[in-house]
């Protein structure tokens, strides 16, 4: 229950900060590039709004799933001298020990508390953000994933949750996230170009959002089922070939 009120209160907290860092990204007066006004960017085939937030965020989660079922296992083959993991006590009767006594403080450096943790959450928050859900919504999103599935649920069977896992992910990943969302937003409504570079603007997309990456600008999402609304739609008409905007 303390794990629980302590997530809520942090929570909270970082949903008010965030709130308050999103009218500030916004304010003309307070950045040297400007923002997308409308949300949409209406004929900016670039600039990518899902036609369905739940088939987005359902394909983005099945993503995020498969990579930190992968990523555990590329950590579990990593020296324990770099991941501080016991893998010899691995198993389900350590995860019921570890979640037992969790949360605790770890022994992990500053590159992994510091900065690996809150990126990760920043890519856990960014998803129903690009999806079209609100902050706080992707500060619930970024918080459950963080806490029950990676620190209590995957991580648990290797070592015992961290409290700076718990603080640090989610509430830092989500201050980091909406940065990396508005300058996301920001690349696609200058068509893709940063610097007048395209390849510097998607290289850097690609760097703050790689699963957005994968399904709005590398094809998966068409796959899927998952459309842009701003994308370019072509046609045969009995006039010849007619353009139009998906809105």
């Amino acid at each position: 229950m303390n794990v629980l009120k302590t997530l809520a209160i942090l929570c909270i907290c970082t949903s008010l900060f965030g709130s308050s860092l999103e009218e500030t990204l916004k304010n003309p007066e307070s950045r040297h590039w400007n923002f997308p006004a409308k949300p949409d960017q209406p004929g900016n085939p670039y600039y990518y709004v899902p036609d369905s937030k739940g088939k987005y965020l359902g394909t983005s989660a099945g993503i995020l799933g498969a990579g930190l079922f992968v990523g555990i296992a590329g950590l579990y083959l990593m020296p324990e001298s770099v991941t501080n993991w016991d893998r010899e006590r691995f198993g389900f009767r350590s995860w019921v020990q570890d979640v037992q006594v969790a949360p605790a403080v770890d022994d992990d450096n500053f590159w992994l508390n510091g900065v690996a943790h809150p990126y990760f959450g920043a890519v856990y928050y960014l998803q129903p953000r690009k999806a079209g859900y609100s902050w706080a919504e992707s500060v619930l999103f970024s918080f459950i994933t963080s806490a029950f599935f990676w620190e209590y649920g995957i991580e648990a069977f290797v070592e015992i949750p961290s409290w700076q896992d718990l603080i640090y992910t989610p509430a830092m990943g989500s201050i980091f996230g909406e940065i990396f969302y508005q300058f996301t937003r920001y690349i696609q409504s200058n068509n893709g170009e940063l610097f007048g570079s395209r390849v510097l603007g998607y290289t850097l997309i690609a760097l703050m959002d790689p699963i957005g990456f994968i399904i709005s600008d590398l094809g998966l999402g068409e796959l899927v089922g998952v459309k842009n609304k701003n994308k370019i739609l072509t046609g045969i008409s009995p006039t010849g070939v007619s353009f139009a905007y998906q809105f």
